[in-house]
């Protein structure tokens, strides 16, 4: 089957500390950059930023990237993005982003967190990446993978995969790579890898072409270059560092292995990395989930969107509104930190309260969540609550709380409301994942508090 591909200009001005302080809205004066990447194999130590890489042109240093598997993978983390970046000090950084979403909404980790690197360290950083809002080629190809002709043409890709000896050999000895942990920034910036991925595509070309099945690939990686080749004409002789889906690298290398002026760098010429302590800010934006500092002046747009969607990730992912004894630990930690930024906006949102009781609930502060969904409860039903999820799931913790408590009574009639209020939502089909036995039998943690 086919594989997925990993989906105005001038330099930044000069940032400083203070610019980024922990919790902090970030300051909106800069310029909305353009972006690029490329970088050199000179030590850190020996570089200048805004010198000329040498003085026949720019050497280029193209990095892949695993995006959301950067946040399981051991071997592969997001600090390791900033371990490149410090170790090859670029002058000029360019990122997995669309110039129309960079610094205004949220995108790959791994691009926003590069993009802070480079404004913290006055350097310019180039949005890369194109795709087209108008013809998205996803929603194409899950229509087309209908079609008998499809059909026939991915036996016929896969036959041409299976007999491929290189292909073969390569996914024998290193197994099911794209979800295992144990591979590391040197196996995804490898000439092994380089070489697998070629294959790869050019036989999913060769079956499909530059169609929905292939996600338009040429025409992407053709944009994206133009993009990267627009920027290097604006830095020339600096250090340039591409940022990339490792996926788009031996395209990317190849095309501009043979653009005059540019010399490439092979990813293992500049190891080891230099794994010097992170800045306070990327660790905010590492371990406190603190990304502000990406954003441009005005963005986000919608504060309290920006921070409930962050709660969602750490606190109502798969299965935990439903079973809130999975939730680790640090998760909820970490919620605490979002919540209290969120608190620091001046915002009174229902869905604020809303999760500060979650958060509440699942530190074991039955008292102090009741005050805070007794006053919801009132907003409700005043009619004052959009979010059907806030208003039954708000009654349904009311309920949990309650039976923690020692009350009964008031738990049956806050479950019962839970109930009303999901009838004609969408809610209404999972209610019986939403309320299990609780009508019937006192709700009791899993675990011991």
């Amino acid at each position: 089957m086919c594989r997925d591909a990993g989906q105005g200009a001038g330099a930044a001005p000069a940032i400083g500390s203070s610019r980024f302080a922990s919790g902090s809205t970030p300051s909106k004066s800069l310029p909305l950059v353009l972006g690029l990447c490329v970088t050199l194999a000179t030590p850190a130590c020996e570089r200048t930023p805004g010198t000329r890489a040498d003085a026949g042109g720019a050497e280029v240093l193209v990095v892949g990237t695993i995006h959301g598997r950067h946040a399981g993978n051991p071997e592969y983390t997001y600090a390791d993005i900033v371990h490149i970046l410090a170790t090859y000090d670029p002058d000029v950084i360019g990122v997995e982003i669309r110039p129309q979403d960079f610094r205004r909404v949220p995108y790959l980790k791994e691009m926003m967190l590069a993009t802070v690197w480079g404004l913290l360290h006055d350097r310019s950083v180039y949005p890369i990446d194109w795709w087209d809002s108008e013809n998205p080629a996803r929603e194409a190809r899950a229509r087309l993978r209908e079609q008998p002709e499809i059909i026939r043409k991915e036996q016929e890709y896969d036959s041409l995969l299976a007999v491929h000896p290189m292909i073969a050999d390569f996914e024998a000895r290193h197994g099911d790579f794209l979800r295992s942990n144990d591979k590391g920034y040197g196996f995804f910036n490898g000439q092994e890898y380089n070489e697998y991925e070629t294959e790869v595509y050019r036989l999913s070309m060769q079956v499909f072409g530059d169609s929905p099945m292939n996600l338009m690939w040429e025409t992407r990686n053709e944009r994206m270059l133009d993009l990267i080749r627009s920027a290097a004409s604006e830095n020339p002789g600096r250090r340039l560092l591409v940022l990339t889906g490792s996926d788009h690298k031996h395209y990317f290398e190849r095309a501009l292995g043979n653009e005059p002026g540019v010399s490439l760098i092979e990813f293992e010429s500049i190891l080891p990395l230099d794994r010097g302590a992170l800045d306070p800010e990327i660790r905010s934006f590492l371990e406190d989930a603190d990304d502000l500092a990406y954003y441009a002046e005005g963005y986000p747009e919608d504060l309290d969107v920006y921070h409930w969607s962050k709660l969602t990730g750490l606190v109502h992912g798969p299965n935990m509104d439903w079973n809130p004894d999975i939730i680790p630990a640090r998760n909820v930690e970490v919620a605490g930190k979002v919540l209290a930024r969120w608190r620091d906006t001046g915002t009174d949102a229902p869905r604020l309260a809303f999760e500060a009781a979650w958060i509440g609930f699942l530190r074991d502060d039955c008292e102090g969540v009741l005050v805070e969904l007794d006053a919801l409860s009132r907003l409700v039903e005043e009619g004052a609550v959009e979010s059907p999820f806030v208003r039954a799931y708000g009654y349904r913790n009311m309920g949990l709380c309650h039976d923690l408590l020692g009350n009964r009574d008031a738990a049956l009639r806050s479950y019962a409301r839970a109930r009303e209020l999901t009838r004609g939502t969408r809610l209404e089909r999972n209610i019986e994942r939403m309320l299990k036995d609780y009508e019937s039998v006192p709700y009791r943690r899993a675990r011991q508090p």
